[in-house]
This record gives C-alpha cells, structure tokens and sequence, in this order.
C-alpha cells in the first residue's frame, strides 16, 4: 500500500506503531525521524514506536508491506 501525505512546516506525525514494515520516499523537503529513540529516515521496523516532524513543507510517501493503514 502506498500513501503520500502533505505537511506544513512543525506538522508531527505522532509517535506510534503497526505491524507493517514501512519505508518512506520523501518527495520534497525534510523530515526528523525518530523511531526507538534512534534518528533516521529511510525505514521502520515493523511493531516500533515511530513518528515524524516536518522540518519544512514537505511531502511524504510512504510505503507498508503487507498492506495496511497509516496514523
């Protein structure tokens, strides 16, 4: 399943979890990730606390296997 979300500059994608794997293509701008109390952007592992904040305008895609949903 693949979702791309818009973000204003400080939007946060709360902090939490899924069973899914996720990997996520930024499109345009930056994001902090923070997942298990470590940095990073490129991917979470399934079932870990994660969350995101727009460090500018910025889009998203995000990609979860097996199919799910996000937030």
């Amino acid at each position: 399943m693949g979702v791309e979300a818009s973000f204003i500059k400080g939007a946060v994608g709360s902090v939490h979890k899924h069973p899914h794997e996720q990997v996520s293509y930024i499109v345009s701008g930056s994001f902090q990730y923070e997942a298990d109390g470590v940095k990073y952007i490129y991917y979470v592992e399934p079932d870990s606390l994660h969350g995101a904040t727009a460090l500018e305008g910025s889009v998203i895609l995000d990609i979860l296997h097996p199919s799910g949903r996000t937030l």
